[in-house]
């Protein structure tokens, strides 16, 4: 063998020998972050996954995901409007239908957070009461 073929056998073995030391310090790091995301995940989900849930929380949560969709479907109809009054071209009854759609998602928009801020401020004031009583 030659003094080049020794020195490349030699530079391949070296090379090879890092990317395994740091392919195992990788995964060994890898492993130390996956317990850590997983200890994380646990401690923040104790106490939130509760198994007597009354009837007025599941009601609340039920009317609050009812009002956040309806948001989102006012939105959607907003944006619509929106679409439809840029590209009107100087249509005076699609300028003015845009103009009725905007303004009436608008109201609709204020009353749904209305409507969500209060169902919000219900929902934790009988959760709080709910889990006042039975910790006592």
């Amino acid at each position: 063998m030659t003094f080049k073929r020794s020195m490349s056998l030699g530079l391949c073995a070296l090379l090879i020998g890092i990317v395994i030391v740091s392919l195992s310090t990788d995964y060994a790091l890898a492993q130390s972050a996956t317990d850590t995301i997983q200890t994380g995940l646990d401690s923040a989900a104790e106490g939130t996954y509760s198994q007597n849930v009354t009837a007025t929380v599941f009601i609340g949560n039920l009317i609050r995901a009812l009002l956040t969709a309806t948001g989102i479907i006012f939105l959607v109809i907003t944006v619509y409007a929106g679409v439809l009054y840029m590209t009107a071209m100087g249509d005076d009854t699609k300028i003015k239908k845009a103009k009725g759609m905007i303004t009436s998602s608008i109201i609709g928009l204020i009353i749904i957070i209305g409507a969500y801020a209060l169902t919000d401020y219900v929902i934790s004031a009988l959760s709080s009461t709910t889990t006042a009583t039975t910790t006592t």
